[in-house]
């Protein structure tokens, strides 16, 4: 038998029930989260927007029903207000806007002295959480290895506004953070060879790619490649309200690899059931 919708494993018990959700930004990605919650059984009890707060079909709304949480894709300079003032009225939040990292860093310390949920990565795809993963281990052992040079390549959309990609942000993270040679990330010169401290990063900006990130290290005789292709934004919508299922009942910042975790060890299955 088939677990209820928005059913999940939380220290070996079921949890079940049905989120009520309130969705910040109705662009896009707004529309997909709409979807992918539908789908989960969830219900949107409000959609936040420059016009203030509606229905999922545009229906004004002068209050809405608390909800259980909220999952903010907006833009970098609307998401950290907008997460911040949603954290105050101790509603969790599960995040997903990219390029305003140093304001979500301060915000999970907002959440903390709170006590409230709150979740933000810059990409909710579970083959990309899944990638991060292995981009750990494998620049945990190449990274000591001179004769292995690593590089990063991402590919979206023209419309998308920051660059490079917050994924390949964090990618290029985690490969500085275990690589001692390389303090920088970047482009390599128009003219000359690439500085032996910089992990080349290269991005394009072209068609209606929804992402691809790939992250390789070359070395003698080999080479070592990561690649996800994102062929259609719903992975993103399905993986934050995964998110949110998950993020029930924390208190506090919480991070995606703690999540992965979770699932890892039965503790909820990567939202689906």
């Amino acid at each position: 038998m088939g677990r209820p919708p928005g059913s999940r494993r939380h220290r070996g018990r079921v949890m079940t029930g049905r989120l009520a959700i309130e969705i910040v930004g109705f662009g896009r990605m707004g529309r997909a989260v709409a979807r992918a919650a539908a789908e989960r059984g969830h219900r949107v009890v409000a959609v936040r927007t420059r016009q203030g707060l509606r229905t999922p079909e545009g229906a004004p709304l002068s209050a809405a029903p608390r909800p259980d949480v909220a999952i903010e894709f907006t833009c970098a300079e609307s998401a950290p207000g907008l997460v911040e003032e949603l954290l105050d009225a101790r509603v969790p939040v599960v995040s997903g806007t990219t390029g305003c990292e140093a304001a979500m860093r301060d915000l999970a310390a907002v959440a903390r002295r709170r006590g409230v949920g709150f979740l933000w990565a810059p990409n909710f795809a579970l083959g990309v959480l899944v990638m991060f993963r292995l981009a750990r281990t494998a620049a945990a052992v190449l990274g000591t290895r001179v004769d292995f040079s690593p590089y990063l390549v991402e590919h979206h959309h023209a419309g998308k506004r920051d660059a490079p990609s917050g994924t390949a942000r964090r990618l290029a993270e985690i490969v500085l953070d275990r690589t001692p040679r390389l303090e920088r990330a970047g482009p390599v010169p128009e003219e000359g060879p690439a500085p032996p401290d910089l992990l080349p990063v290269a991005w394009i900006r072209a068609g209606a790619v929804p992402g691809t990130h790939e992250l390789g290290w070359e070395g003698p005789g080999e080479s070592l490649v990561l690649r996800h292709v994102c062929r259609d934004r719903s992975v993103f919508a399905r993986g934050a309200v995964a998110a949110a299922e998950w993020l029930r009942g924390q208190d506090g910042p919480r991070s995606a690899d703690e999540m992965i975790e979770a699932w890892l060890e039965g503790r909820g299955e990567g939202g689906q059931r």
